[in-house]
């Protein structure tokens, strides 16, 4: 069966605070190229963040704000991956003696966990998980992202009502550790830092397969944003001292990539990686101009999405 050109062509967008930015790419034999990548912003408060309850306060001006972005874009759209706001999830590492065999009462055993500990009511919780599990570990561990099955449902129907199908909904820190996935090394203790405007999340790796995870929304200002990066890598040294890190890579969706390395470097003694776009996706920009690689940086989560239908 031969592809149709629509069929490498796949559309992401960002759902945040400020707006919607959209990113339609191609697959191509050698890798990714990028055909669009825009943002729109919403015209007044439209999203209220919160995970316990319904987040979108005028339904017609998000609905007006999808179209819009969506009538940019080259190509026709009708399934799409979605990033939703960090923080209207919780993310952990569960780790259980076993596990049932079947999917539904493995999402129930979690529910239930997650009730005792985040508070979440067991029947109106939205569950995913995924098996991380190392090589010769006894225990069953896995990644949760849970949420309030009205709150997100909010977000998919109007997408829905404007004829466009969710593929895939994660998280945005998620989708953008997927956009920059391929640039971390398989062996050894390597962490990952995904930085946004308010938020940001930490990964640790050991030997691929991840051992840590931290979400954190953004302090008040730049000093308690770095402050809180700091006593995550704290944190983290403290329960894992002999898991050394070896290296720190970091994505920015706010770009300023020189000062960031500078900064964290400051923060302990692991060598750090500013990961550049340009090196992911191809572009028809030029990647030495550092207005591409403000754009770039902006479309992570995007491109994330869009990347995801197909994995």
């Amino acid at each position: 069966m031969f592809f149709r050109k629509f069929d490498r062509i796949q559309t992401g967008i960002e759902i945040s605070e400020a707006g919607i930015t959209i990113a339609q790419v191609e697959k191509e034999k050698s890798g990714w190229r990028l055909l669009y990548g825009g943002t729109v912003p919403f015209p007044e408060e439209v999203i209220n963040l919160s995970y316990k309850e319904k987040n979108i306060v005028s339904e017609e001006l998000f609905r007006e704000t999808i179209r819009k972005a969506v009538a940019e874009t080259r190509e026709r759209v009708s399934c799409i991956g979605v990033s939703i706001p960090n923080e209207i999830v919780k993310i952990s590492i569960q780790k259980f003696e076993e596990l049932p065999k079947s999917k539904s009462e493995i999402e129930k055993m979690i529910a239930w966990e997650m009730e005792k500990t985040l508070h979440f009511p067991l029947e109106s919780t939205k569950i995913s998980y995924h098996m991380i599990d190392s090589q010769g570990e006894k225990d069953r561990h896995l990644m949760v992202t849970a949420g309030i099955l009205d709150v997100i449902n909010d977000y998919e129907n109007n997408l829905i009502h404007e004829k466009l199908l969710p593929k895939v909904i994660r998280p945005a820190g998620i989708n953008q550790f997927n956009f920059f996935r391929n640039m971390l090394p398989e062996n050894g203790v390597i962490a990952f830092l995904g930085l946004y405007e308010k938020f940001f999340t930490f990964f640790v790796f050991e030997n691929g397969g991840l051992v840590f995870y931290h979400g954190v929304k953004k302090g008040f200002s730049d000093l308690h944003f770095f402050q809180d990066v700091d006593m995550t890598m704290k944190h983290y040294f403290n329960i894992s001292p002999e898991r050394e890190i070896e290296k720190l890579y970091v994505g920015s969706q706010v770009a300023f990539h020189k000062e960031l390395k500078d900064v964290f470097q400051t923060l302990s003694n692991m060598d750090v990686s500013i990961i550049e776009e340009s090196r992911l996706i191809k572009t028809g920009m030029d990647p030495d101009d550092p207005e591409t690689r403000t754009r770039l940086s902006s479309f992570s989560s995007a491109i994330g999405a869009a990347q995801s239908i197909s994995t």
